[in-house]
């Protein structure tokens, strides 16, 4: 099984690679292997919609594992939520997924874990100022095929946020995303309030 990852740094984005344990997977791993995620995130989504002939079709298995409970190698040692999505394309060749981040979480690792026969990521990476949104680019994932499984992690425990899959079109969703800290949303907060203070004055 060969984990890809990236991370965010204090510089940019690092990106790097592990070989870990042998042998490949069966498809469709993630939904196979999502018994210990957070039920309430757990699912797959239908992705579908055409434009004049221009089309998108996809499932979207998805699932939200509390630390230590990743059933794969954890790509942060266990102290992260790790948020984990496959595709199965039904349709036209998928060139990019997206999942919107709201650009104040904690964020570690970003990746993909092969899954024998499966369709690996040419780039995945942080999108963004904050960043706004995690995403993996593909190059030639055909219908019928299915993506490794995709993932990032982070501190910070799930809420939902629109996803995208692009093909010839594109089409959007909810899907399990961080939810910034309470400790943060009550500083934005206050800094409406000081903003709307200053108005009247």
């Amino acid at each position: 099984m060969i984990i890809r990852t990236s991370r965010i740094g204090v510089l940019g984005l690092a990106a790097t690679a592990m070989l870990v344990g042998g042998g490949a997977a069966e498809a469709g791993i993630l939904a196979a292997s999502s018994g210990g995620a957070i039920p309430a995130f757990t699912g797959t989504q239908f992705f579908d919609d055409d434009f004049f002939g221009f089309t998108v079709s996809a499932d979207v298995d998805y699932a939200v594992f509390a630390p230590g409970t990743f059933p794969f190698a954890d790509p942060s040692g266990g102290s992260h939520y790790v948020y984990a999505y496959q595709i199965d394309n039904l349709d036209t060749d998928i060139v990019q997924f997206t999942v919107g981040v709201d650009g104040d979480e904690t964020l570690g690792s970003i990746g993909s874990i092969a899954d024998g026969g499966s369709n690996s990521p040419t780039a995945v990476l942080y999108v963004g100022a904050g960043p706004t949104s995690a995403a993996w680019d593909f190059s030639g994932f055909a219908s019928g095929q299915t993506s490794d499984v995709l993932f990032f992690t982070s501190a910070e425990a799930p809420e939902l946020d629109s996803a995208t899959v692009s093909a010839a079109w594109a089409n959007s969703h909810d899907l399990p995303s961080p939810s910034p800290e309470p400790a943060t949303l009550g500083l934005v907060a206050l800094g409406v309030l000081s903003c709307l203070g200053r108005r009247r004055k």
